[in-house]
This record gives structure tokens, sequence and C-alpha cells, in this order.
């Protein structure tokens, strides 16, 4: 069976720009503005990232261009023990209504507590 050029869609020609392969991770994300200027915060979840850069939906328009942070409760433990949180910093490249990607200039893990502190005790405090 003969197939034209002219009956294949549009689509299937396209080519993937990125240099970078994406993988797919929905984690919850929390978002802040570096920029002194205009504070935004928010949460939302992660669609996809690579090794330069993350998505992330936002309750937000968030402007191309502006310097975000992005901290992520990562589904790994450290020794199988210990919480790691994968912090990432970044330009806005990308952005409408509902998301924004970064494109990281920096990222690390951070390790968390593995339980919330205690109540501290105090020196007044009756039985």
């Amino acid at each position: 069976m003969d197939v034209s050029v002219s009956e294949i869609p549009a689509p299937f020609f396209r080519m993937e720009r990125r240099v970078k392969a994406r993988y797919p991770i929905r984690l919850q994300a929390r978002y802040r503005s570096l920029n002194s200027q205009d504070r935004i915060s928010g949460v939302g979840l992660t669609v996809n990232m690579s090794s330069c850069g993350l998505l992330v939906t936002c309750q937000h328009n968030i402007p191309v261009g502006a310097q975000m942070e992005v901290l992520m409760d990562w589904p790994s433990l450290l020794n199988a023990t210990v919480p790691l949180q994968l912090v990432t910093s970044g330009r806005v490249v990308r952005s409408d209504s509902s998301s924004f990607v970064i494109e990281f200039a920096t990222y690390q893990f951070r390790t968390m507590r593995s339980r919330p502190l205690s109540r501290p005790v105090s020196l007044f405090q009756t039985a």
C-alpha cells in the first residue's frame, strides 16, 4: 500500500527540538519568585523534568524571565531512611496561565527531618 506524503498528518513530521530527554514525574512542588519586586508563591505539580529544566503547573501567571525557586519532596529516601527534597532555581523560559518551565541555574538535594520537631518545653508550663 502506497501512502503519499500529503496523506500523512503534519504532526507526524515534527522533530523534537529538545536536546535533553524529558521524563514524566508527578510530584507536589512549592514555588516562589526570587525577584524582590514581584513576590509570587504557590503550590503546583511537576509534569516533566530533564537535567536542564522542569515543567510545573501553577496558580499564577508567571512572566518569562522571572527567577524562581521550586522545591519538591523526592520520592526516594537516602539510606532508606532519610527524606530528601530537591531544591531547584532558575529562569522561566516558557509560561502560560497554568504552567511554567524553568531552566535550571542550580539544583541540589537536601536532607529533611525524618520526624517533626518535638514541642519545646516551657519553663513556666504547669502540669
